[in-house]
């Protein structure tokens, strides 16, 4: 069963009625595939107007057409077969976050003075929704819901550097003479070329580090030291507060599950919960029950599931009540 693509655009422009926005979370419901390239579709939707002040909604309809287009005439994709090869969703979005990027380094190109010596570009990403870009050398990085990367317009002689608040997946160009430094709150990760998924939010305590592939090394802030390498599949957890290393072995399938506009968890508390959900969906966790913010769960959700019916779910493992008001989730 097919669904139609004016639907689609009614839906994600918010101009469908309670008829049609049950027609098509029905379809959604009907198959993995259906929801795999409903989400791609919805982020595509997002991407097309990160930057809305330079898109009018006629250029913004016609677009998404485009990539509706092009996503259902694609191969499809094995659910449970994730690889680095760019998926056709990822290929328009990282088209579009390129124009961005693009556009930024001519202006600086025409307009810098002379003393400029770096022009900084910035991206940053809405409450539910992931984007991709490619650097100037190649590398590619995927960020995920409410995160932010600072990054230069081109690269110095000798390092690469970046900036990240939020998550990332990077798949880091080779370059053994020009290493690629990730700056974070509390730590700097050096590699030369690999991949690997950081989680750094400015509102956690703990910072994540995955690796997949290479090596990559940590040190403080501002310093070469390293103080902890890791290997592939390592799962590196930093607190903040005690300023140590919780070292372990990582399950790819899990930290990489944001790339397929999933969120999957092992043995997660319901204040981490919380957390992810609040980015996802825009809105602050109140526990008025303190004792339910310890409670582990075991799970997997899609990016476009109402935020009520996942809490139903969450219902059937614990007791608790909730109560959404506005911006604010009760849990009671």
């Amino acid at each position: 069963m097919s669904i139609d693509n004016e639907l689609l655009i009614r839906y994600l422009s918010g101009n469908c009625n309670d008829d049609e926005c049950e027609a098509l979370l029905n379809w959604v419901e009907t198959s993995e595939e259906n929801k795999r390239q409903f989400a791609e579709m919805k982020n595509s939707w997002v991407i097309s107007n990160i930057q809305s002040n330079k898109f009018n909604q006629d250029e913004t309809v016609h677009s998404l057409k485009s990539v509706l287009n092009k996503i259902q005439s694609s191969e499809k994709e094995d659910e449970n077969d994730f690889s680095p090869r760019i998926s056709i969703f990822w290929q328009i979005a990282a088209a579009v976050i390129i124009i961005v990027g693009l556009t930024s380094v001519i202006n600086y190109l025409i307009w810098r003075e002379p003393e400029k010596k770096i022009a900084y570009n910035e991206l940053s990403v809405p409450s539910g929704q992931q984007a991709q870009l490619t650097l100037a050398d190649g590398t590619k990085i995927w960020l995920n819901s409410k995160s932010k990367l600072t990054y230069p317009a081109e690269f110095s002689s000798n390092v690469r550097e970046v900036v990240l608040d939020g998550e990332g997946y990077f798949q880091v160009s080779h370059n053994p003479t020009k290493p690629f430094i990730v700056k974070t709150s509390h730590l700097d990760v050096k590699v030369l070329g690999t991949s690997f998924n950081i989680t750094s939010y400015s509102d956690e305590d703990k910072i994540s580090f995955a690796l997949e592939t290479g090596s990559i090394s940590l040190s403080n802030k501002g310093s070469e030291n390293s103080i902890l390498k890791l290997k592939p599949t390592d799962l590196a957890v930093f607190s903040k507060e005690r300023h140590d290393f919780h070292l372990s072995k990582g399950d790819a399938d899990i930290y990489k599950s944001w790339l397929k506009g999933q969120f999957k968890f092992r043995n997660l508390s319901f204040e981490d919960i919380a957390r992810r959900l609040g980015r996802n969906f825009n809105v602050q966790f109140v526990f008025v029950n303190e004792k339910i913010k310890t409670v582990k769960y075991n799970g997997s959700f899609y990016n476009y599931e109402p935020l009520s019916q996942i809490l139903k779910i969450m219902q059937t493992n614990s007791a608790f009540r909730y109560r959404i008001v506005k911006d604010k989730v009760f849990i009671e």
